[in-house]
């Protein structure tokens, strides 16, 4: 048990560190390949902060433990419009700062939840089917191509990233170190499964979910301190796209029929009920800070922390 701890957590730090780097090389070559802030923001940060569960699942899916991985999928989802979303509110309200969202977002919100209904479809159906998978990254490819058109007209508030020397090289040193950490959290997590047999839902929806949800947490408290909680609203949006339509894709392309031993979509039900459900609350909650200017709310910024305790139940 020492040694799984201990995986998990050199693995967890090596994500904080090697996903922070990820997402900032990502930008600097983004842009020197000419493509637009909006795109980059949709899409390449997007990307960065969902690469901790494509790796982790990538591993997974190779000991076709496909349980394992829509309980990533669903908790990692869970876990950003929650723990990240909540904890950004509780720091925006302990400084009593007032927030609003630029109304471009409303179409993002749309992609969301149609997105969200998408995912819980090929979930009810089948999930670990070669259909599927082309269903899912077709879909990731139209939302894609969504952003790259509105990225012409739209621009995002992104930070100054000056050039540097190397940064290539350091986007793939990263990306190494990513997938080294992934495989680290994979280990460990497969170990405390062996020997506390909890169940591949309960461990992928937990220890897979928050370990590579920490890079977000991190991110999005350091975000509301400097008041940029725009940034952190779309990142956590195309996050969840990211996770829905590509993670979730990834069983399906490895063709093992052994990859959907243990699967009962009774045993997922309530948890995508609850998914489907604060993911509209934070659609709505989002839509309604673009109407107008609104203040930080303890109690809704600590509702939406406790809400992954409670789902922990159903995942229980």
């Amino acid at each position: 048990m020492l040694f799984a701890s201990i995986s998990i957590i050199s693995g967890i730090a090596l994500i904080w560190i090697s996903a922070e780097k990820l997402e900032k090389y990502s930008v600097i070559v983004a842009r020197d390949f000419g493509f637009s802030p909006f795109f980059i923001g949709s899409t390449v940060i997007a990307f960065g902060t969902s690469a901790p569960e494509m790796l982790t699942t990538f591993f997974v899916a190779l000991e076709n433990q496909g349980v394992m991985v829509i309980g990533n999928v669903i908790g990692s989802n869970v876990a950003n419009l929650s723990l990240v979303f909540g904890s950004m509110l509780l720091v925006l309200a302990i400084k009593n700062t007032y927030i609003r969202e630029e109304t471009a977002i409303r179409k993002n919100l749309i992609i969301l939840i149609a997105s969200s209904l998408l995912v819980w479809l090929i979930i009810a159906i089948n999930p670990f089917s070669v259909f599927s998978s082309i269903i899912l990254l077709s879909s990731l490819g139209c939302v894609i191509f969504i952003w790259y058109k509105n990225g012409k007209s739209q621009d995002e508030d992104l930070e100054m990233i000056h050039e540097q020397k190397g940064a290539l090289i350091k986007l793939i040193l990263s990306i190494i170190f990513l997938v080294f950490a992934a495989w680290l959290i994979t280990f460990g997590a497969n170990l405390v499964l062996n020997k506390y047999n909890f169940g591949q839902l309960f461990i992928g929806y937990t220890i897979l979910a928050i370990g590579t949800s920490l890079p977000e947490i991190a991110a999005s408290i350091s975000l509301a301190t400097k008041g940029r909680f725009e940034t952190v609203s779309g990142t956590l949006i195309g996050s969840n796209i990211f996770n829905g339509l590509c993670v979730l894709a990834i069983p399906g392309l490895f063709l093992e029929s052994e990859m959907s031993q243990g699967w009962s979509y009774a045993d997922w039900s309530n948890l995508l009920i609850f998914l489907f459900f604060i993911t509209s609350f934070f659609a709505l909650y989002t839509f309604l800070i673009s109407v107008s200017q609104r203040k930080a709310n303890v109690h809704l910024g600590l509702f939406f922390l406790s809400s992954y305790f409670i789902s922990l139940y159903f995942a229980y």
